[in-house]
């Protein structure tokens, strides 16, 4: 998502009470989850840290942020120049505040580190292995669609994201965001999505797709309305396979994979390689089964082959890829899209009101 709401989330700490912001270089973990995920992941967090005490003897520090957090502290750690100042560890979904290179170059993997585990085949396809090994995908978060076949209308299902700008689609599409109310813009939106669509079918693409959606809500909302007649839902809706999954009213709607791939934000984590020893029970942590499984049957499938269910059969991934990540402004060109998103939204707005 794009723009958030920070609350005070001190996280999970192991020792210091003092804020996060000032004791970066002390952490040996710093991490941000999707919400979902959070109190899971703390959990497996906390129970690694036990036995590393009682098998190594000495305690990792780690913080796993939580509340409204996203931003702070990551926002301050590219401009930290010693490495002796950030994190040994970072987890996060990719994001621009991580993918900085005076940040990434604190990262760099040593030459004799292991090799990750194989990833599924769906990854391997879609490219989500870091080529320069430096952010270690563990997870994913694909975004589906949430189709209700009543709403429908006797309208074939969509099969690729390009079917989301026939059309026939007018008024029929909802993906995430949030604002108070209709009267101020949204202060939180599904940013990736529209950056993702504008990459690939351009500001003609984009502007299809913003005369398709209805409006713009939060995820979970939309997957408690959807197959009712609420008229905030239409017969489409785009959301994390999580969210997708929860909609109590599955005789009337279907979760659809895309088959040119679901839109897919890989979850990572950065290592200081002089600090690989110390943290390996973390990286054995993240890339192992147990967590493995936790984000199969949370629908944020881990990208280890190993375990078993994670992806339906036959799904396909598809994102913007390492080489758009490390040769573009992110932030730059996500906020674009979304002002041209909206501003295409506006505008039908505006013409559907003098009619």
């Amino acid at each position: 998502m794009t723009r958030s709401h920070p609350q005070a989330a001190p996280g999970a700490r192991h020792g210091s009470t003092l804020p996060v912001a000032e004791r970066l270089g002390e952490l040996d973990l710093l991490g941000r989850m999707p919400i979902p995920l959070r109190r899971a992941f703390k959990a497996g967090i906390d129970q690694t840290v036990a036995a590393a005490r009682a098998a190594e003897g000495y305690t990792l520090d780690c913080c796993c942020l939580g509340g409204g957090e996203w931003y702070s502290p990551f926002d301050t750690l590219a401009t930290t120049r010693d490495p002796g100042q950030l994190p040994g560890m970072l987890v996060s979904t990719i994001y621009h505040d991580i993918l900085a290179p005076s940040l990434l170059e604190h990262y760099a993997p040593a030459t004799d580190a292991p090799p990750p585990p194989a990833m599924h085949p769906a990854c391997v396809e879609a490219g989500l292995a870091d080529p320069l090994g430096v952010f270690q995908v563990f997870s994913a978060i694909p975004f589906v669609w949430l189709v209700d076949h009543k709403r429908l209308k006797g309208r074939p299902a969509p099969r690729v994201w390009r079917d989301l700008l026939d059309p026939c689609w007018h008024n029929e599409i909802v993906f995430g965001g949030w604002r108070p109310n209709p009267r101020v813009p949204y202060q939180d939106y599904n940013g990736y999505l529209l950056l993702a669509l504008q990459r690939e079918f351009g500001h003609d693409g984009l502007s299809a797709f913003a005369a398709n959606v209805r409006h713009l809500q939060h995820n979970v909302r939309t997957a408690t309305q959807a197959g009712s007649n609420s008229r905030d839902v239409g017969a489409i809706a785009v959301l994390p396979w999580l969210q997708a999954e929860l909609c109590p009213r599955r005789e009337r709607t279907a979760v659809l994979w895309p088959q040119d791939g679901a839109l897919v934000m890989p979850i990572g984590y950065m290592l200081q390689a002089a600090q690989r020893r110390r943290l390996a029970p973390l990286v054995d942590y993240l890339s192992g089964s147990a967590l493995g499984e936790v984000l199969a049957r949370n629908c944020y499938p881990p990208v280890n082959a190993a375990v078993a269910g994670a992806f339906p059969a036959g799904a396909r991934l598809k994102w913007p890829g390492w080489d758009y990540f490390r040769s573009h402004d992110v932030a730059a060109e996500q906020r674009a899209a979304a002002d041209f998103f909206f501003a295409a939204s506006n505008a039908r707005e505006a013409v559907s009101a003098c009619n």
